[in-house]
């Protein structure tokens, strides 16, 4: 099986603001990519290996929160990477504490090389060490780095808003950035004429369901339509159908008026993707900088109409729900809508009644069937990690008491090599004496040395089924240590549902998804045969 090696690349907004325009371009994807092909096509230790990439696109490196590189992590733990390289340290992280635990841990001890060309960093050329000072000194200035810039970072962005200028990289649905000024927006003509359609639509009495309906079957461009094709990052899913959510946000942005707008949000922490919002006193609203597409009296009567409908009003149950954020449709991708009837709480997916081009379900699913589908689900991989702990338990027993066995061999086969070294060692002195022939000598010799050779290739073998069982024992992983904590539970809780519970999807109403997190280290070491 040819050796595995991994190139890891990642960008995102953070470096961007921190590194400036030439690092930028210097720590593009593209250059990345580049870089380290050439490095490896260009090292003969690499010629018979197997090369697969990683990618972070937009992903902060203060954290490791990040899917490409927790898919690298959990390949290289399996053990099917044996090599790391990646373009300088803060590619595979700006914190230097949780790097330099991979470093001088994580892949020492799960046998992966790490390779940083930017920083002339190669694991195994250390001779055992792992680099000493100098790494922890240039990963402490990492993250040093971008933690104080961050907030200079932020205080020139508001600087620079409060002088009109814009400071986004991505233009507002309706504008594209000025190919000569970048720091501006310009309209851009057809989505200009959506906005203004979407707002005569609502002062003429259309309802925002019937204005999503009318623009999905005129097959109007969408905003995420719209970035896509602008060459920009757009949300994962489907955004290839207008949604309530995407009209009412249009209807209720101030930026239309002519305002450039920033500041309604902050971060508490550099690379957090968490966000709190500030208040309206706080943000930073410039009149008349950017070019107006609906006027300032269409808007106030538009807001008044919101105001008067109830329209706009945040349902407290995505602040409170126990599955907020969680229940998707399986067909569309999108979150589905919650609803108090006089029947209990439920869940519906509205798609069905905005576009012809969904066959979502019409039908309703009750909070409680998830709820109860939720909860024996982890009951059931409670169960498994529980099993599995003591699986792994009577394994590791079993392998010392196979290892007691396998080291005696290793000890009587070293002590048969040793007797056989001795004998070539008396037989070259009987030649040396002249009492056998040389022929006689490379005969006898020959065979000495093919008997040690057997005995050193049978060591080998038990060597590697010692090591085997250490490494398999040592495997715990996040899934046994979560769950088998909560032996026991009768009731869920919302902080339960959000560490546990990745997504739910529901495909009919008698068919529900359960997505949870850490169970599927379990599955990989099902297969494994772990």
């Amino acid at each position: 099986m040819k050796p595995i090696i991994a190139k890891y690349l990642r960008i995102s907004d953070e470096d961007i603001d921190l590194d400036g325009i030439e690092k930028q371009e210097s720590n593009s994807v593209k250059n990345q990519r580049a870089l380290l092909d050439d490095y490896i096509s260009n090292s003969s230790e690499f010629a018979n290996c197997k090369v697969v990439e990683y990618l972070d696109d937009g992903r902060t490196g203060t954290n490791f929160s990040r899917p490409g590189a927790q898919k690298l992590i959990e390949a290289a733990k399996a053990g099917k990477i044996q090599c790391i390289i990646v373009k300088d340290l803060s590619r595979w992280g700006r914190n230097y504490l949780e790097v330099g635990d991979f470093l001088e841990q994580k892949f020492p001890a799960w046998g992966v090389r790490f390779i940083s060309l930017g920083d002339m960093y190669d694991s195994a050329k250390l001779s055992g060490s792992t680099g000493g000072v100098d790494m922890a000194f240039r990963g402490l200035i990492a993250q040093m780095y971008s933690q104080d810039l961050s907030e200079k970072v932020r205080s020139g962005k508001d600087a620079a808003s409060r002088s009109g200028k814009i400071v986004t990289s991505q233009p507002t649905y309706g504008y594209d950035i000025d190919k000569n000024d970048r720091h501006k927006f310009v309209v851009n003509p057809y989505e200009a004429s959506i906005i203004k359609r979407i707002y005569d639509f609502y002062e003429q009495g259309y309802k925002v369901a019937e204005i999503v309906r009318t623009l999905n079957a005129d097959n109007v461009t969408t905003p995420q339509m719209s970035k896509k094709a602008k060459g920009y990052n757009s949300k994962t899913g489907r955004g290839d159908c207008w949604a309530k959510g995407a009209v009412s946000q249009i209807l209720q942005n101030e930026k239309y008026t002519g305002k450039w707008i920033y500041g309604k949000s902050r971060v508490s922490e550099v690379g957090s993707k968490r966000a709190y919002p500030v208040p309206r006193n706080e943000w930073i609203v410039v009149d008349g900088a950017i070019p107006i597409i609906i006027t300032p009296e269409q808007f106030a009567r538009v807001q008044k109409l919101i105001s008067e409908s109830g329209n706009g009003k945040g349902k407290p149950y995505k602040e409170k729900a126990i599955f907020a954020r969680k229940i998707k449709c399986a067909n569309c991708g999108r979150g589905m809508k919650y609803h108090i009837t006089k029947d209990g709480k439920v869940f519906s997916c509205s798609m069905h009644n905005q576009s012809g081009n969904f066959d979502c379900q019409t039908g309703k699913v009750e909070e409680r069937t998830v709820y109860d589908a939720v909860l024996a689900t982890i009951q059931t991989h409670i169960l498994l990690a529980k099993e599995e702990k003591i699986r792994q338990f009577d394994t590791k027993k079993a392998n010392m008491a196979n290892g007691e066995v396998i080291y005696d061999k290793i000890r009587n086969l070293q002590i048969s090599i040793d007797k056989v070294k001795t004998e070539k060692v008396a037989l070259w002195e009987e030649f040396h004496n002249g009492k056998i022939s040389k022929e006689t000598y490379k005969s006898k010799s020959s065979k000495l040395s093919e008997q040690i050779t057997q005995y050193e290739n049978s060591v080998a073998l038990l060597e590697s089924d010692v090591k085997k069982p250490k490494e398999l024992s040592e495997n715990d992983n996040a899934f046994i240590e979560r769950y088998s904590k909560l032996n026991g539970i009768t009731e869920l809780s919302k902080q339960l549902v959000g560490e546990l519970v990745n997504e739910i999807r529901i495909h009919e109403l008698d068919r529900i998804d359960i997505i949870l997190n850490y169970a599927d280290m379990y599955l990989n070491s099902q297969r494994e045969g772990l």
